[in-house]
């Protein structure tokens, strides 16, 4: 008997651990649920150490295959976008690019090793989710080559600058109060009251920052800030990969620069009217919203007829989505010293005592 009450007491011990086990799994799922959309980075570069080397020893005459280097960059997508429903893309057929520049190819060539040729669409670069919390991350390998006949001076000490240009997304959820009757003498209970929201990012490289709200007789008015936190460039969309390569024959003009592209502001299924737009029409549901010194702005209203026949107050989803170009950098110094070799010194040599038999 008490060897039996024993057993039970134990198997409810054990009943006890896997639910407190269990409750603490679901709270964890929670928890990265909330983080996805969180964090102001896209893709972020980094160089993997010693790929370039810090220093490179070249010598004309010597095989081609002697004077060679390699640069390996490994590759992160610290925000969320894309979901892994979302596929990569969107926009178009490619998600982005990587570009390699400052170095004179006269002197220094560098080939793609893997075959992606910097293309971020071949790489596993899903945005962080439930089910990858960190984001996607992959490598890019290219082989370097010097042209050592081309290196005239003892020391060459170029800056190899990364570049990746990407599409991206923005997408923020906020809940605001409609108040159908803002201008009310008669004191109701309502269950929310018209005010300034400040939203912190969104996981995105772009992030909505500040919602400015207004009620009036006869609409409600959402001024929506946005903001570059990312600390690179932001791009209109289509420029992205046409013009981000340095060795391309088109350039980034200004007119390319500092527009973001607002896709739509939803409140249930209806777009909201919005402007000042920077190209096309002044208002409409979606449009190029300009950045200046950073941010950006754009007001959006929602008539009072859409109030879905509601007389008091109450709260909705301010449903924003956003998408533009991004373009950021990393850079690193490398010196190559060109030696004399052997042979050059042997066949110097030769010449001299040759020269000196005469």
């Amino acid at each position: 008997m008490i060897n039996l009450k024993k057993r039970l007491v134990f198997a409810l011990f054990l009943i006890i651990i896997i639910l407190i086990s269990g409750c603490k799994g679901k709270k964890d799922v929670k928890k990265s649920l909330e983080e996805i959309r969180t964090g102001t980075e896209g893709i972020v570069l980094s160089f993997l150490p010693n790929a370039p080397p810090a220093t490179i020893h070249v010598e004309k005459g010597a095989p081609l295959e002697t004077n060679t280097f390699d640069v390996v960059l490994e590759i992160k997508n610290k925000g969320a976008y894309p979901q892994p429903d979302e596929g990569v893309g969107g926009l178009g057929p490619s998600f982005g690019k990587v570009f390699l520049s400052g170095y004179d190819p006269s002197i220094i060539t560098l080939e793609s090793k893997d075959g992606k040729s910097g293309d971020i669409s071949k790489l596993t670069l899903e945005g962080k989710s439930t089910i990858n919390p960190n984001g996607g991350q992959d490598i890019l390998s290219f082989n370097g080559k010097v042209i050592a006949e081309n290196l005239n001076v003892e020391k060459y000490e170029p800056t190899l600058l990364a570049t990746a240009c990407y599409y991206y997304f923005t997408v923020a959820g906020p809940s605001v109060c409609i108040d159908p009757n803002p201008y009310s003498t008669v004191k109701e209970k309502k269950v929310c009251e018209v005010q300034d929201i400040a939203l912190s990012n969104q996981g995105a490289p772009i992030a909505v920052t500040k919602i400015d709200e207004e009620a009036f007789a006869t609409k409600t008015q959402f001024k929506i800030t946005i903001k570059n936190v990312g600390g690179g460039d932001v791009l209109k969309a289509d420029a992205t990969l046409n013009k981000c390569d340095p060795s391309g024959t088109q350039k980034i003009a200004r007119e390319d620069i500092d527009k973001v592209n607002l896709i739509w502001v939803k409140i249930s299924d209806k777009a909201l009217m919005c402007g000042p737009f920077a190209e096309g029409p002044a208002k409409n549901t979606g449009g190029l919203i300009r950045v200046i010194n950073g941010e950006g702005f754009v007001i959006c209203e929602l008539p009072s007829n859409e109030y879905s026949n509601k007389i008091s107050a109450y709260t909705t989803p301010l449903l924003i989505q956003l998408s533009y170009g991004y373009r950021n950098s990393i850079e690193k110094k490398i010196q190559i010293k060109q030696e004399i070799s052997g042979l050059a010194t042997s066949s110097s040599e030769g010449s001299q005592d040759w020269g000196a038999a005469i």
